[in-house]
């Protein structure tokens, strides 16, 4: 739909409304601005930067106004409220369209002077389903390699770099190791790498299948790391890799001079080792480079029908797709994925250096496996398999086996559940 379009549909919409005595899009309130409802789950350091744009987007035109609401649990808020726009993973993307929560994305797109050829390949996967794009690709989260410079001049750039680095650090304190591996929390990053790194394929037949005896080895290297070679500590709980790399050996706790983590922790890492924070690319743990990690979108409910209000999306989408503004989004660490803002903040490498590090990532990320429910499908993985690789030393790969076919089985079960 071509701007003039639009605005014809906005012309139209406000005088049925007006004769109706309400705003357009029924929500303006007093303001007779028409009200878009946008749900995300920024709710860490990096919401502030989003709070930003749409403030800035609020202030420049007097038409339309959009309604933020950051939100911890953001998908469940979203299916039971009422909301036009959401942040969305690429892992739900797929369940949502299934579902019919969200439709196609890109009339909006088009309306908005956005195409697929704005953003890179990486971006262009994240929105896509079955060649139609049902969400506007926002950036991609991989997993993000931060050091402390303090213990390590450059980043290790495969497993046996941080071998030695263990070794050197175990030399020097008990309390030092290279790196941690969490128990809990961001453990899907950490099984989608060691498929993506040994070239394993997790989706079978629209489910997930962890039963693979290469994947099985892979994951006992996980195990190997903590109980053999003392790379990482044991045991660290919840977002174990983040809490050790924060802590200090010097309190007796035990620290980690490398990090593998989400680049949302990037404000806190910063804040804490200030010019002694190295970004790095993600190590090779295991055979081939890349990473894995996840992407945002952004996608439209399937209510929405209102053509004031779609006119509204398509403003806010033109506008923050304008790289000064999108530039915001790549100030709090994400890589945002649409070239000409790409191009905007490698002008300024020491302003946006997190997404100019995993800018250089973009080209050996590895998107996770497209399935129905897949956080559900992981589920088991992520609640029992990785706590018993950090947590039980006498873990063998015949154990490791049955609890991968007990994962692979659940996972089933929640394929199975998908609309026909």
């Amino acid at each position: 739909m071509s701007k003039k379009s639009r605005y014809s549909f906005l012309a139209a919409g406000f005088v049925l409304a007006t004769l109706a005595g309400c705003t357009p899009g029924g929500s303006g309130g007093d303001s007779g601005k028409t009200e878009i409802k946008f749900i995300n789950g920024f709710t860490g350091g990096d919401g502030d930067y989003m709070t930003k744009i749409v403030n800035d987007f609020n202030e420049s035109q007097d038409e339309y106004t959009i309604v933020q609401s950051q939100e911890k649990e953001h998908y469940t808020k979203f299916k039971s409220g009422d909301y036009h726009l959401v942040v969305m993973h690429e892992t739900n993307l797929e369940t949502y369209q299934k579902d019919q929560l969200i439709q196609e994305a890109g009339p909006f797109m088009e309306a908005a002077g956005i195409s697929e050829d704005d953003f890179n390949e990486a971006g262009i996967q994240s929105g896509l389903i079955e060649e139609q794009m049902f969400g506007v690709p926002l950036d991609i989260h991989p997993l993000t390699m931060f050091y402390n410079e303090e213990l390590v001049q450059e980043a290790p750039t495969d497993y046996e770099q941080l071998k030695q680095l263990g070794e050197t650090l175990q030399s020097e304190n008990s309390n030092l190791y290279a790196f941690g591996l969490p128990s809990t929390g961001l453990t899907t990053f950490y099984f989608t790498v060691a498929a993506a790194q040994n070239n394993i394929d997790l989706a079978k037949e629209g489910y997930l299948n962890f039963t693979d005896d290469a994947y099985a080895d892979a994951l006992m290297q996980y195990h190997s790391m903590i109980f053999e070679d003392n790379v990482s500590p044991e045991k660290l709980g919840l977002d174990g890799e983040f809490q050790a790399f924060m802590k200090s050996a010097d309190d007796g706790a035990k620290q980690t001079a490398v990090t593998m983590t989400g680049p949302w922790y990037y404000q806190a890492v910063k804040e804490k080792y200030g010019d002694s924070l190295g970004i790095g690319k993600m190590p090779t743990l295991f055979e081939t480079p890349a990473t894995t990690g996840n992407a945002h979108t952004i996608a439209v409910a399937a209510s929405v029908d209102d053509d004031a209000i779609k006119d509204g999306i398509a403003e806010f989408l033109t506008f923050m797709y304008t790289p000064e503004n999108l530039a915001n989004w790549a100030e709090s660490g994400q890589t945002v994925t649409h070239l000409e803002t790409l191009d905007y903040i490698s002008e300024d490498p020491e302003k946006y250096d997190l997404a100019n590090v995993n800018q250089e990532q973009l080209e050996m990320y590895t998107p996770a496996p497209r399935v129905y429910q897949f956080d559900e499908q992981m589920r088991y993985m992520n609640e029992v398999v990785f706590t018993k690789l950090t947590n039980e030393p006498n873990l063998t790969k015949e154990d490791l086996m049955k609890e991968l076919e007990k994962a692979t089985k659940a996972s089933k079960q929640v394929a199975d559940t998908q609309p026909e």
